[in-house]
């Protein structure tokens, strides 16, 4: 993403925040950046296009918090989770505004679609990111009731996030997670103790841009696959099905690496053959990795 296109969106999600989406004009965009009215649409066709690039811009960066940082790494996954929880409510904390708007002003047919894709992708990662640390902080036994854990912990923590929203509370974050934490040690411990059959059962259903995705470059992948060699070396051919798979393997993680998946796209891109430029860039748009 370009420079002036992240301003533009960083200034979009500041005057939503104060003002809403409705009530804020473009006029008040530009001028909160000082550039000319006309240059903000060569990035954006209008307000609606820049709500949902704010939309994904918020998303990403919650995600990265989700993310175990470079001096996490040596910590026991219950620890590195902690961690995890502790920053994505302190984020919400801090753009409590926005998430306000988001809320409770109506917007109605704004990209209802691909908002509502994005949203589901949203919520499997999060279940996903949060069963996979149940099963290792609880270990493979408790794997049967990872999605009973996962659902219940999310209701918890959306529950006391949507509390701190409406009636503006603050709630040290080292705490909270302490106290999600002991809550879910009771709720895997009522499990095991009960031996009941879970609720949730079953794997989770892949769905939204993440399958899109993935289906578009499977159909890359076939692509360099059925090429001759007259068309592609073999050295080429290897190194591209390779980082295709990789990116596949990267995008399919709960909390992707977004400098890892964007690394491999570019990649992706400098082999590629024009011919299927095309349907990798198609596929690049879905999740945000086009620049």
């Amino acid at each position: 993403m370009s420079a002036r296109k992240h301003q533009i969106i960083e200034a979009a999600m500041r005057c939503f925040a104060r003002k809403g989406f409705h009530a804020t004009s473009i006029q008040e965009i530009v001028d909160e950046l000082g550039m000319a009215k006309g240059s903000i649409y060569f990035y954006f066709k209008g307000k609606e296009e820049l709500l949902l690039a704010v939309i994904w811009h918020f998303v990403e960066r919650m995600m990265a918090e989700l993310a175990v940082l470079p001096d996490e790494r040596q910590l026991g996954p219950r620890e590195q989770f902690r961690r995890q929880l502790v920053r994505q409510f302190e984020y919400f904390q801090n753009n409590w505004e926005f998430l306000m708007m988001l809320m409770q002003e109506p917007q109605v047919n704004i990209g209802q679609e691909q908002k509502s894709k994005l949203l589901h992708e949203l919520r499997d990662r999060l279940l996903l990111w949060k069963r996979q640390y149940i099963v290792a902080i609880y270990g493979d036994a408790a794997a049967v009731y990872g999605r009973d854990g996962a659902h219940l912990l999310s209701g918890m923590l959306n529950e006391i996030m949507h509390t701190c929203l409406l009636e503006k509370r603050n709630i040290e974050g080292d705490r909270l997670g302490d106290y999600l934490l002991e809550r879910l040690d009771d709720v895997m411990a009522g499990f095991a103790g009960r031996g009941a059959a879970p609720l949730m059962d079953g794997e989770e259903t892949k769905r939204g841009l993440d399958g899109e995705y993935v289906a578009a470059l499977r159909e890359f992948i076939k692509d360099v696959e059925q090429s001759g060699a007259e068309e592609l070396e073999p050295e080429r051919r290897s190194d591209l099905l390779e980082a295709a798979g990789r990116l596949i393997e990267e995008i399919g993680q709960p909390i992707p690496d977004r400098i890892v998946a964007r690394s491999l796209y570019a990649y992706l891109k400098t082999l590629c053959l024009p011919a299927w430029r095309a349907r990798l860039e198609a596929a690049g748009a879905m999740l945000k990795l086009e620049q």
